[in-house]
């Protein structure tokens, strides 16, 4: 499903106006657009009504209600996306009030085997990365194709203005996972959304009492070199600013790969599911989710 406010047209826009129109403003039209499009969208309304029914057990009015807050809000924090992707990239400090747990990015770096930073659709993802990059970490962004080329080209020049690398994956990128080793065996740090795996590179876990796919590639990854997996997520707060976090790293069992890796990926599982239950507003996951 193409969410109908993502495209290039789009993004050029909000880049244009977050540079012009005060952020309270920008929000404000970005809550309209997020009206607009959950009425102009039929499956939008259906694709995230199902997902939120079964992450949420929400039925009815308060279904629907939930829909609107979700869309309403990820309509808002592309707007706050284009004010951190514009040429004052120091404003996407001003959008951030709290930063707990950057101790455990500490200690993973100072084990000297990298660290994966794993996140998922939830929150403003890519303020994360940014403030990371602001603070001269060294981050590289694992990232799928985006809907057309033009858009995706975009997305990795401005990533790459910010200071931040990009591992593209998918068809045409057969070296990708070799990039990603050497950028991990250099103490790098890999941030990657696992919740929404690529053809072929997920594997079934449960959640919330049904079937999905999680990437492998951060519990392979880590099997290989040792690397850190530390969760990492930005959140928005009542007051409409932010909350980054990051957890402690996620245990991983040892053991030979083809026994270990499932159990793995069902602990990321797992604690992207509780942070999900605490935040379904934040949840944009806008594709089917879960198998019947």
């Amino acid at each position: 499903m193409r969410y109908p406010l993502y495209n290039i047209s789009v993004f050029k826009i909000g880049y244009l106006a977050a540079q012009l129109i005060p952020r309270p403003i920008a929000q404000w039209i970005a809550g309209y657009f997020g009206d607009w499009s959950v009425w102009r969208s039929e499956e939008l309304r259906r694709v995230m009504g199902e997902n939120l029914r079964i992450a949420t057990g929400r039925t009815g009015p308060e279904l629907a209600q939930l829909v609107l807050d979700n869309v309403r809000s990820f309509a808002r924090m592309l707007g706050d996306y284009f004010i951190c992707a514009s040429n004052h990239t120091e404003r996407a400090r001003e959008l951030v009030t709290k930063w707990n747990g950057i101790e455990h990015l500490e200690a993973s770096r100072a084990r000297g085997k990298g660290t994966i930073l794993i996140t998922g659709h939830l929150g403003h993802w890519e303020l994360g990365g940014l403030l990371l990059a602001l603070d001269k970490v060294p981050i590289t962004v694992v990232t799928l194709p985006e809907p057309t080329n033009e858009l995706m080209q975009w997305r990795e020049a401005t990533r790459r203005r910010l200071g931040i690398k990009t591992i593209a994956v998918g068809p045409g990128h057969d070296f990708a996972f070799v990039e990603m080793l050497r950028t991990l065996r250099n103490n790098g740090v890999l941030a990657m959304l696992v919740d929404r795996p690529y053809s072929g590179t997920g594997m079934p876990v449960r959640q919330f009492g049904h079937d999905t796919q999680f990437s492998t590639a951060a519990a392979t990854l880590a099997h290989h070199t040792g690397a850190s997996i530390v969760p990492a997520f930005v959140l928005r707060q009542p007051d409409n600013l932010y909350h980054a976090m990051a957890c402690p790293a996620i245990e991983q069992t040892r053991g030979d790969l083809r026994e270990t890796l499932a159990p793995n990926v069902q602990r990321i599982a797992d604690l992207f599911a509780e942070l999900i239950r605490q935040h379904p507003e934040q949840w944009f996951n806008y594709v089917p989710v879960f198998t019947h």
